[in-house]
């Protein structure tokens, strides 16, 4: 009987020993990661719900870093744009003065910004092009290259397709801008100066002839028809900018709420966990003695 006894009193102190050292491992590792588990299978019956989690979060920031790259795209369309429009403005006032050299030394000059504002490139690529990466959007580098042609039309080499961005799962947002639809009425302008200062009624001198005279004072409203135009994308492009920044904002919330919800299901309580651990510490050590003892015990004790 007693070697039955001392048996199952092993058995049952080594059972004891091997729980605790379990508990204070499980612990442990609980300190050293943060987490309650560390697969799947440890979250049991929320398994799927923290799969599908992690897959929002995912996609979640994702969409928040479109909304990034997208917010600095329409910053650098925002700053052309208004170069642009500062440009066609200084066109304005130069062609009310009466000194011709002053007009299209002006003229060339507003071209000039207007021509490197619709090129500008973000990302390596050309803002005002479109979808094509291949070429500038302005095809022509200066003023005079306007009057050979038929219309301005010529002078821009965009495609008529608008760069898209998915900011949501069911929403797209066009993000560009065409050349020819910013600028066209400017560039209209600039060929029907080039295209008078070239023909018979040319050049532009001092005084103004009352020809030129004639044609800078219909040319101005031309000029604050296509002013309008630009005021018109300035507000376009700023109205998108507040709508993909509410979405960014959006995305980020919901990246917030998940990963709350994601920390009530696997992240430990690390005070709880501190605990566990001591306790579990102390088991095993007791465990432990009461199984060394049990091992000890012989009758030759009782016999001597």
């Amino acid at each position: 009987m007693t070697r039955i006894s001392t048996y199952a009193a092993n058995q049952s102190a080594l059972m004891d020993l091997m729980k605790a050292q379990k508990q204070m491992f499980e612990a442990q590792q609980q300190l050293t990661t943060g987490k309650l588990v560390h697969d799947l299978k440890g979250v049991g019956y929320q398994a799927e719900m923290l799969s599908a989690a992690r897959a929002a979060e995912t996609q979640a920031k994702s969409y928040e870093e479109a909304a990034t790259r997208t917010e600095t795209r329409l910053a650098a369309q925002d700053t052309a744009l208004e170069h642009i429009a500062d440009a066609a403005n200084s066109l304005r006032l130069a062609i009310t003065t009466k000194e011709g050299d002053y007009i299209m030394q002006q003229t060339r000059e507003a071209f000039y910004e207007v021509t490197n504002a619709l090129n500008t490139q973000h990302a390596g690529t050309y803002l005002f092009s479109g979808t094509r990466t291949d070429v500038p959007s302005v095809g022509i580098s200066d003023l005079s290259d306007l009057v050979p042609m038929a219309s301005a039309d010529e002078a821009f080499q965009n495609n008529d397709r608008k760069p898209q961005v998915q900011l949501d799962q069911n929403y797209s947002i066009e993000v560009g801008m065409l050349a020819s639809d910013v600028g066209g009425d400017v560039m209209a302008s600039f060929k029907r100066i080039a295209d008078f200062d070239a023909g018979p009624n040319g050049p532009f001198a001092s005084p103004l002839s009352a020809a030129q005279e004639a044609f800078l004072q219909t040319e101005i409203q031309n000029v604050v028809s296509a002013l309008d135009n630009l005021h018109a994308r300035v507000g376009e492009n700023g109205t998108r900018q507040a709508h993909v920044e509410n979405l960014k904002t959006n995305h980020v919330e919901r990246q917030d709420f998940i990963t709350l919800m994601i920390s009530d299901i696997e992240d430990a309580d690390m005070a709880e966990a501190a605990t566990r651990f001591q306790q579990a510490q102390t088991a095993v050590q007791v465990s432990a003695a009461t199984f060394s003892s049990l091992n000890q015990v012989s009758l030759l004790n009782y016999l001597r």
